[in-house]
């Protein structure tokens, strides 16, 4: 096969995957801001450090950490570390031996936590139609800090996790810290390492959920990358249509490509923002307008192409072999058929997993090798002779022409008749 007709299949895959990436991306973001998910993280963070959710509720009904929230009923996505030290000391010192009863982190919290998120925006849509005077805000009856009566406090408090008591007291006994501040720049630092790892987490659980929703579009949608792959290189003018609209579209800075290129932009930004910053952008992601402008407005500009991709229309949904001949979505009788087609599907996902900036990258490099390229072969137009049969198409051959011995070029060709 020409190198020119495999950069044009190149092409149009690279385009099909960077639209489905950022189509599960969209989803993924949608799914996270809907269930609060950075949130719900941090929190099973929080009770798996403090080990212990009646210190964690107190922590995060603390004046410095629920201010970071804009109503009862919604946890912040990100805590400043020394934030939560300030809270943590307070609440030490509050403790109540009589009233609070150690309680451990439950199992499936994370999942609990999410089950929740509709309850709890339900009970806040009801409380914003009858707004009440007092929220949830403890305010603790704590005297002015003092790192003499914190440590006094964290030794003889009884009901505080013994491993929490232990942590903390390692971080506060030691004789450089003198002050008040130098016990929460302790604590903080504490903080801070811990929730590295929960960044790591965090990021775990957003790639499963990437894989398993992109198996679900690669299935929905029937996005099979052997189809595609076997119909572009088959299929000369459906590569060339496709490859010229794609190529013309960068050159040209089309809607859909600078919709593509705000995604990417957006990808490579949350890649690279800290936790602070990652959380910022979740609350300033307009998840309506997402989904229109890059999900809905994108898979139009891909069924534009006539890509072998999706459900064919009418009651037939099975490939049968006497049929014939038999659309390629159609799903597959045979044991192999079924085989292939699974894998094209898991093909799709993985291909997807990879994300948009890739291939979006990919694909520009691919259209400067197309730039680059000789072009692709034309047909040769055909001349029309008379038969007796009527008219016959000869495909046109030009003859290399020769030299005489006059040094004159001629044509092996007869003259034409007069």
């Amino acid at each position: 096969m020409p190198a020119s007709n495999i950069i044009d299949i190149a092409i149009g895959i690279s385009f099909v995957f960077i639209v489905l990436s950022i189509v599960a991306s969209a989803i993924i973001e949608a799914i996270s801001t809907v269930l609060s998910l950075r949130a719900v993280t941090l929190r099973q963070a929080i009770e798996r450090l403090l080990k212990d959710r009646v210190m964690t509720d107190k922590v995060y009904r603390h004046p410095l950490i629920d201010r970071l929230t804009k109503d009862d009923d919604t946890d912040p996505a990100y805590i400043p570390s020394d934030l939560f030290a300030r809270a943590l000391i307070d609440v030490v010192i509050a403790w109540d031996d009589q009233k609070d009863r150690p309680a451990p982190p439950e199992r499936m919290g994370m999942l609990k936590s999410i089950v929740l998120v509709p309850v709890r925006a339900f009970a806040q849509f009801l409380r914003n139609l009858w707004p009440r005077t007092n929220d949830r805000t403890e305010v603790l009856d704590v005297p002015a800090p003092d790192l003499e009566q914190f440590r006094a406090r964290l030794t003889r408090a009884k009901g505080i996790h013994a491993g929490t008591r232990a942590a903390l007291a390692a971080l506060v006994v030691d004789e450089k810290v003198k002050t008040h501040d130098d016990a929460v720049h302790r604590i903080a630092t504490w903080f801070d390492r811990t929730m590295e790892g929960v960044g790591g987490w965090y990021k775990r659980t957003v790639t499963l959920m990437i894989a398993v929703v992109s198996v679900v579009i690669a299935v929905v949608l029937n996005v099979d990358a052997f189809v595609v792959v076997d119909n572009l290189s088959k299929d000369a003018v459906l590569r060339q249509s496709v490859a010229t609209i794609v190529t013309d579209s960068i050159k040209q800075g089309s809607n859909d490509v600078r919709t593509i290129e705000e995604a990417v932009a957006d990808r490579k930004a949350a890649g690279r923002a800290t936790p602070e910053e990652a959380a910022k952008l979740e609350q300033e992601l307009k998840t309506g307008e997402l989904l229109r402008k890059r999900v809905v407005g994108l898979k139009q500009s891909l069924d534009s192409l006539t890509m072998p991709m999706g459900w064919p229309e009418g009651p037939q949904w099975v490939c049968r072999p006497t049929e014939q001949p038999c659309d390629q979505r159609l799903l597959p009788v045979t044991f192999w058929g079924w085989g292939r087609r699974i894998a094209g599907w898991l093909f799709t996902a993985i291909a997807m997993s990879l994300g948009a900036p890739f291939w979006f990258d990919l694909l520009n490099k691919f259209v400067n090798l197309r730039a680059a390229a000789p072009p692709p072969a034309k047909a040769q137009p055909r001349l029309v002779t008379a038969g007796a049969d009527g008219p016959v198409t000869e495909p046109h051959t030009r003859t290399k022409p020769t030299m005489d011995r006059n040094g004159s070029s001629r044509s092996d060709a007869p003259p034409p008749l007069s």
